[in-house]
């Protein structure tokens, strides 16, 4: 329970600081810890080399880090295993000849005397020319990573990269205009900036078009409102439970991802509900906006491929791939078998087939395992 607690902890802290590199610290500090790490090291990148390297080290002195980063990262054999790795949780040495890589220059003077024989790496975000990499590191005293360190690490890449896609849109967006309204209509996803109450303090053009189809969303007096009264009793109560787990009241459960199906033509819809930061959202509104509801749109077509996608990666028989797909989205357990006109009891033997079969133990765990295996983003 504690660990749960922690880590929804760490998925709220993960969105609300990640727009501010000032927070990147912090930040690492808190996930280093919760992964056991001693020292840990957050960046990102320009791919084309436009823009210098913002980073972050927690647990060690930053001038004498700093030299590392910029004189010797490059020149680290083990870079290539990371690099062809992305998405991933990897312990970076496995990618190296143990002797050799003892042997070399970078270990003696470099990886030795800063106590970071090992490594828990991923490079989880390749968007808007940015590359962001996030390592736990220690000593030969702590040994290598555990493989319930990896997953604790795994657990959190699905909300490092979606947050990081965010950051990097916006920042990217931020060098053409200072306006919020503009940035947002660069994505594709819907997105409707709320209070606790769903009033909306601003919608971009992608989710102003989905309240104009026939999808049973839309915006009236100023609030956000959906046809379906049950699914707008879900939305809201998720909403509540987001901002909530953000105050630190409770610990998210359901809020984050949920599937919804809207309107006559029963195309289902991925919502996450994301806490923004307390400082001002900028949108010119006298709404307070305290709640980003992304909502994406989930194909028919796009569900096959994720399902065959997960099959493939895993394993899976077709029956496991379509409940894999169905938990990735959010769906219980009981709707899937019904969805299916499946026994309980099929379902849940095919559930525990996902758990052997993704070495996964909790569900939090698998949702986490089976959505970095689908590469969610905003696309």
């Amino acid at each position: 329970m504690q660990d749960l607690e922690a880590y929804s902890v760490l998925v709220g802290s993960i969105y609300d600081r990640v727009g501010q590199p000032e927070e990147w610290s912090a930040l690492l500090e808190d996930l280093t810890d919760f992964v056991g790490g001693r020292v840990g090291q957050l960046a990102v990148f320009s791919l084309d080399g436009n823009r210098k390297p913002i980073w972050a080290v927690s647990g060690f002195e930053r001038a004498r880090y700093r030299e590392f980063l910029y004189r010797h990262a490059t020149e680290d054999p083990r870079l290539p295993y990371i690099l062809s790795n992305q998405g991933k949780v990897i312990r970076a040495e496995e990618g190296v000849d143990a002797v050799q890589f003892r042997e070399s220059a970078l270990f003696k003077e470099v990886v030795q005397p800063f106590e970071i024989e090992h490594s828990l790496v991923t490079y989880f975000a390749k968007e808007a020319d940015v590359m962001a990499t996030l390592a736990a590191m220690r000593g030969e005293d702590g040994g290598p990573f555990r493989s319930d360190e990896v997953r604790r690490l795994a657990m959190l890449v699905p909300h490092l990269r979606r947050a990081f896609e965010l950051y990097a849109l916006m920042r990217q967006a931020s060098e053409r205009t200072s306006d919020l309204a503009s940035a947002l209509d660069l994505l594709d996803a819907a997105v409707i900036l709320t209070d606790s109450d769903l009033r909306v303090a601003h919608a971009n053009r992608a989710a102003e078009a989905l309240a104009r189809s026939r999808t049973g969303l839309s915006f009236v007096k100023g609030s956000l409102v959906l046809k379906d009264s049950q699914t707008g009793r879900r939305i809201a109560r998720a909403a509540g439970e987001a901002l909530a787990a953000a105050s630190g009241d409770v610990a998210i459960t359901q809020a984050d991802h949920i599937t919804v199906t809207c309107g006559e033509s029963g195309v289902p819809y991925r919502v996450s509900l994301h806490p923004l930061s307390k400082r001002p959202a900028g949108t010119g509104s006298k709404v307070r906006a305290e709640l980003a509801i992304v909502i994406r749109t989930g194909t028919q077509k796009a569900q096959e491929s994720n399902a065959a996608r997960l099959q493939k990666l895993f394993g899976l028989t077709v029956a496991e791939s379509i409940l894999a797909n169905a938990v990735a989205s959010g769906r219980s357990l009981d709707a899937h078998a019904q969805d299916r006109g499946i026994a309980i009891s099929t379902a849940r033997t095919q559930l525990r087939a996902l758990f052997a079969k993704t070495e996964t133990h909790r569900q939090g765990e698998l949702v986490a395992r089976l959505r970095e295996g689908l590469d969610v983003s905003l696309n």
